[in-house]
């Protein structure tokens, strides 16, 4: 008799644990549910105090679960509210690196809605590098709901113009961003087709002659093939398709010994391997440009 009184005592206990387990399960749930499932919650909710009650909700607990796996596919999003119920919610998001890219934009693209458990950080990580800044990003999971971004960003190299447009680029001619702002109109210019995918390899020659860059205002490739570079004084220097490293410094040679680039001289043609040809403007004479310093280098040709 007392072992059935305690079997008798026991059931209900455990009903009402449960009872008291699915009452917070349910209420979060229940918006996931078909109209008339929802309808059937309510009901459950108004005679949970019962006996029946507690087998019902049992029971509905049951059923639920089957309808999501057979009929609704909702298993997924039912059993990632209960995990956030829980506890697994991902409350806290630490941002490192993001200099150029705002915090709501990261936040945007994390999203961060369910639980941490189900969370795709890799795919979080696609994502992230769908933002223009965004070169590179690791995205962790410390249980129980923080998440640990890490942004690596491009960093603007240049500028190329195509079709009247203006980007800022990076050093592997990626387009970033538009140029809308001031900070970065001193980079670079980089002008015509295919300009932005060569552009790393010109700056790469470029920067072994600083004072060529500090003269420099735009570079424009020619037919895809090479570049001309427009200096600050209005000076061209069309530079060869290969070797422009070495017809650089060339230059740089000509300019400390004779000053070349400071002469009244419109175009210096550097195409050629065995000379330079330079072009004066309209109506002025080598004899002009020279009287000053001397006469140019044997190897420095002129035209008009």
């Amino acid at each position: 008799m007392q072992t059935v009184r305690a079997a008798g005592l026991g059931a209900p206990t455990l009903l009402g644990a449960l009872d008291h387990a699915l009452g917070r399960m349910l209420r979060p749930l229940a918006n996931l549910l078909p109209l008339r499932l929802r309808r059937a919650v309510e009901k459950i909710e108004r005679g949970r105090r019962r006996r029946t009650g507690h087998r019902a909700a049992l029971a509905f607990l049951v059923v639920a679960l089957l309808y999501a796996l057979t009929v609704g596919g909702q298993i997924g999003r039912l059993v990632d509210s209960v995990l956030v119920v829980a506890g697994f919610g991902i409350e806290d998001v630490t941002l490192t690196g993001d200099k150029e890219t705002s915090k709501i934009a990261v936040l945007e693209k994390l999203d961060i809605g369910g639980s941490l458990i189900f969370f795709d950080a890799r795919k979080a990580q696609q994502r992230l590098a769908e933002l223009p800044w965004i070169e590179h990003a690791v995205v962790r999971k410390f249980y129980p709901s923080r998440l640990s971004v890490e942004i690596k960003e491009r960093k603007p190299f240049a500028l190329w113009q195509r079709d009247g447009n203006v980007t800022v680029i990076d050093r592997s001619g990626t387009t970033i961003v538009p140029l809308e702002e001031g900070r970065f109109a001193r980079l670079p210019l980089m002008v015509g087709g295919g300009a932005n995918e060569t552009a790393p390899s010109l700056l790469g020659d470029l920067l072994a002659e600083p004072a060529i860059v500090a003269q420099l205002r735009a570079a424009v490739r020619v037919a895809d093939r090479r570049w001309d570079l427009h200096l600050d004084n209005g000076v061209t220097v069309k530079l060869p398709e290969k070797n422009v490293r070495k017809a650089l410094a060339e230059l740089v040679k000509l300019d400390t010994e004779e000053r070349l680039l400071a002469r009244d001289v419109v175009v210096v043609d550097m195409r050629l391997p065995d000379r330079v040809t330079v072009r004066l403007p309209e109506g002025r004479s080598l004899d002009d440009i020279t009287s000053e310093s001397g006469a140019p280098r044997a190897q420095v040709k002129t035209r008009t």
